[in-house]
């Protein structure tokens, strides 16, 4: 045990999901081996019992918490050093564990993508959160981690050689499975909790959305999203805006450069931009590459455009979208998780056009297994003292809480980044 004061190190909140079961898999597998204790947490210990033994996971203790309870939530936060968090969607649980972890100085990680509630949580929780010491990270699965790793890395090393600003960095991702395997429903290849945070940001209709600086520090910038179709920097392929939602890994990438500027660092030019797409070639033959990236353009309009339609519109089209989407703990078979894999090429480009590329790739269902194992590797990394991680608190993202010295440690979790 790591800090007597203290009993666990991580606490995995909600493990009988898809994805937290594979947390919950993970934890058992790799905290012992790096000295952690760790235990589970949620409202039905006999589910949540069943699900230990049919992944033949074994933690230390399992605790009541339930978000309508707040004294159990506390109780649950006052327990760890990290929470991982897996009780979605996010805008109607999330809030609890959020105050609870900013007043008990205790970190949470979690796979959270409905971004306007994560800015109001931000102006809620950051100055709190802040005094108390307690790290708060959102958007730790598939979708930012990899990308905002990706990109700290690539403008790091680029910056490290050139000494000038990096202007911009651009993703390419291309998602792949085995050829046998058959994708029965749209649960199969679209995380639905990743499908329930767009729904939600719809319904909502916040506008901030349509910002890529949304979650900046202050500094007073606001963009606009370009989702035309278009080719990588990089590998000259074909790109479409990233589904479900393009609206997702940006804002978080643009709040590391932001709270990276505000620390002094240099790395991120003033006016630096990202942008990402998914390589349709990666999914479909070369000669429907483009029409596949015009189409996928054509989807994330229509999404951006509803979040300023009228209310009864919005509600309208999200209930029939959810009739036909995934919902969130849906999923494929445990058996197809590991029949996926992703890549990302990352090209970081400074303000006199040198380049640098990076490679992601990793291991698993995007969704579902890669980002469980990922945010199970990210909750440790939080929790271990002789893990490498940089100072700081508050809302953080997944690039500033932990930093480029710990890298290696998600080869565990299936996923290598290395210059290209």
């Amino acid at each position: 045990m790591t800090d007597p004061t203290r009993t666990f190190d991580v606490v995995l909140f909600g493990p009988t999901g898809v994805t937290g079961r594979e947390v919950a898999r993970h934890l058992h597998r790799r905290a012992p081996a790096l000295g952690l204790t760790w235990a589970v947490a949620g409202r039905d210990r006999d589910r949540i019992e069943q699900t230990l033994a049919a992944v033949g996971a074994e933690p230390a203790d399992i605790l009541h918490a339930d978000t309508d309870d707040r004294r159990s939530i506390e109780a649950m936060v006052g327990a760890t050093r990290v929470v991982a968090d897996l009780v979605g969607p996010f805008v109607r649980h999330g809030e609890p564990v959020y105050a609870a972890c900013a007043k008990a100085g205790t970190h949470c990680i979690d796979p959270c993508g409905e971004i306007d509630w994560v800015l109001d949580m931000i102006r809620r929780y950051d100055d709190r959160a802040t005094e108390s010491g307690a790290i708060i990270v959102p958007t730790a699965g598939f979708e930012a981690l990899p990308f905002d790793l990706g990109a700290l890395l690539a403008a790091h090393l680029l910056h490290e050689r050139t000494g000038l600003g990096v202007a911009s960095v651009d993703v390419a991702v291309t998602i792949t499975s085995d050829r046998d395997l058959r994708v029965r429903s749209a649960a199969d290849a679209v995380s639905g909790g990743t499908f329930a945070s767009g729904m939600e940001q719809i319904r909502r209709g916040r506008p901030e959305v349509s910002d890529p600086h949304v979650l900046d520090t202050g500094h007073g910038r606001s963009g606009r999203y370009d989702l035309r179709p278009r080719k990588h920097s990089g590998t000259g392929r074909w790109l479409s805006p990233m589904v479900p939602s393009p609206f997702l890994n940006p804002p978080v990438v643009h709040r590391s450069a932001s709270l990276l500027r505000d620390s002094g660092d240099t790395i991120h030019a003033a006016d630096f931009e990202y942008r990402e797409g998914v390589d349709t070639a990666g999914m479909l033959p070369g000669l429907l590459a483009a029409p596949a990236a015009v189409a996928g353009s054509l989807l994330a309009v229509g999404m951006g455009t509803l979040t300023g339609a009228r209310e009864k519109v919005r509600r309208s089209i999200v209930s029939a979208l959810e009739r036909v989407g995934p919902s969130p703990g849906d999923g494929p078979r445990p058996e197809d998780l590991d029949r996926w894999r992703y890549r990302l090429d990352v090209r970081a480009v400074d303000t006199s056009g040198g380049t640098q590329d990076v490679v992601v790739e990793a291991d698993g269902h995007p969704g579902y297994k890669s980002t469980a194992t990922i945010l199970g590797e990210a909750a440790l990394a939080l929790a271990d003292p002789e893990a490498p991680t940089p100072d700081g608190a508050g809302f953080l993202t997944p690039a500033t809480a932990l930093g480029l010295e710990v890298l290696d440690r998600f080869e565990q979790a299936g996923m290598r980044i290395r210059p290209a």
